[in-house]
């Protein structure tokens, strides 16, 4: 009777349970080679692209999104001015002893930035209440008197 122990890699004393099958290195080459071309077929495909043009090509996208980040920024700064003048007319008024909103118009000055362009006050004033905040608006923020309108709650929409 033969010896069936087994050695360590579980085979009968170093002996093949099967030979290799030809077939099988065949198989799973193939299979490699299409999963190469698979993955390598859309990437030579692509269309070679010079150096220059591309980043001619960044140099475009980056300058529409600096446009677009500057417009924003700026859209933002006019944003917060508009809002701080409103306040600060509010606070004159309650000074002045009147109840009032304000509604505050920011105009682009060029390169410099925003300057209230118009004011809307909304509430009830007094005549001398109305003349003293329209001073202060005018000497403070520097908006004249014609681009200043006041709107008792009545009147507003």
């Amino acid at each position: 009777m033969a010896d069936t122990t087994n050695d360590i890699w579980n085979d009968n004393d170093g002996e093949e349970d099967e030979a290799p099958r030809k077939g099988g290195r065949l198989r799973r080459f193939g299979i490699f080679f299409l999963v190469l071309a698979a993955v390598l077929g859309p990437v030579l495909r692509l269309e070679p692209m010079e150096p220059e043009a591309w980043l001619e090509e960044y140099g475009q996208v980056m300058a529409v999104q600096r446009q677009e980040l500057e417009q924003t920024r700026a859209e933002t700064v006019g944003a917060v001015i508009e809002q701080s003048c409103a306040a600060y007319i509010a606070d004159k008024a309650a000074e002045l002893g009147a109840a009032c909103t304000a509604q505050v118009t920011c105009a682009s000055a060029g390169g410099e930035g925003w300057l209230p362009d118009r004011v809307t006050v909304r509430g009830t004033l007094t005549t001398a209440q109305r003349a003293a905040l329209s001073r202060t608006i005018w000497t403070e923020l520097g908006v004249p008197e014609a681009h200043q309108s006041f709107e008792t709650e009545e009147e507003s929409p």
